[in-house]
């Protein structure tokens, strides 16, 4: 069975390069326009007001990325991990699965010893919050980001690096996403009569802590792309989604139906210990599927 990336031609580094940095300008673009929606529309406080911003970017991200594909690479569709319905939904599952497993043992594990203390459970608010939190979050960020940077960015990347350097050059254009985009919003309000100060990190987000897991979440997702022998990107967007659910939910980011209580030292340990065991876990089906398509 053939590989799912082709062996690094000899071509000259700065093409790859070139197409992941527009990838992540497009992204980029696409959640700073989101950003001033949001705070046009209020702040984002309704339902409503929260799924305009996120549809925006899928609708200006989707079909940039698949235009660049087809038009500038002059390549089929599936070679950024787009794979047929089944396979899709398959691999969607899988990426889900494999973080929400590790979420729910390390959060076990961690209520077990009083870290996690849980108060109150309403089954259909929880329900109603996974059902609005996963349709904001694929369009805001699961499907869009997955499609332009371990879609399109990784893709470039692999024809001319090894799977490690692309590794460290996609995670460094993850990384640098957020300032841009960021810093793209600040820019955008200027322009139109207010100026906040660009930052370097979402509000209430210490930026070396950030940028920390941010990186731990990119090698995560990195992993998962070639966790299937597909290596469809349906298997990030899933990792993704529940990644963002498993994290609102600890932090209390707007989750609803379940009430509770975590432990500051817990939290510090929860978070980075479920990343990494869901990495490991990647990493583990990576191999298996290495050994499928050298059979």
């Amino acid at each position: 069975m053939s590989p799912p990336f082709p062996a690094p031609a000899r071509t000259a580094l700065p093409v790859p390069l070139l197409r992941a940095a527009v990838a992540v300008l497009v992204m980029a673009v696409a959640l700073a326009t989101a950003g001033l929606l949001t705070a046009w529309l209020g702040g984002g406080r309704s339902v409503v007001d929260r799924l305009l911003p996120a549809a925006l970017v899928s609708v200006v991200v989707v079909p940039a990325i698949l235009v660049l594909r087809l038009r500038w690479d002059r390549s089929r569709l599936s070679g950024i991990g787009l794979t047929d319905l089944r396979t899709s939904v398959n691999s969607l599952l899988l990426g889900a699965g494999v973080v929400s497993g590790c979420g729910a043992v390390i959060v076990a594990a961690v209520s077990l010893t009083g870290g996690i203390s849980w108060t109150g459970f309403d089954p259909l608010e929880f329900m109603t919050f996974l059902a609005v939190n996963t349709a904001i979050a694929l369009l805001l960020e699961a499907l869009p980001e997955e499609l332009s940077i371990r879609g399109y960015a990784l893709t470039a990347l692999r024809s001319r690096c090894s799977r490690g350097v692309a590794a460290l050059l996609a995670t460094a254009a993850f990384l640098a996403l957020p300032p841009i985009a960021l810093g793209l919003q600040a820019l955008l309000s200027g322009l139109t009569g207010s100026a906040p100060l660009p930052s370097l990190a979402p509000a209430g987000e210490e930026p070396l802590t950030y940028y920390a897991m941010l990186a731990g979440f990119s090698m995560l997702l990195i992993f998962a792309r070639e966790a299937t022998v597909s290596a469809s990107i349906w298997t990030c967007i899933g990792a993704h989604l529940a990644f963002l659910t498993v994290n609102r939910i600890l932090l209390g980011a707007g989750a609803t139906g379940v009430e509770l209580e975590v432990a500051g030292p817990a939290l510090a340990v929860t978070l980075p210990l479920y990343l990494c065991t869901a990495v490991v876990a990647f990493s583990l089906l990576r191999e298996r599927a290495d050994r499928r398509r050298a059979q």
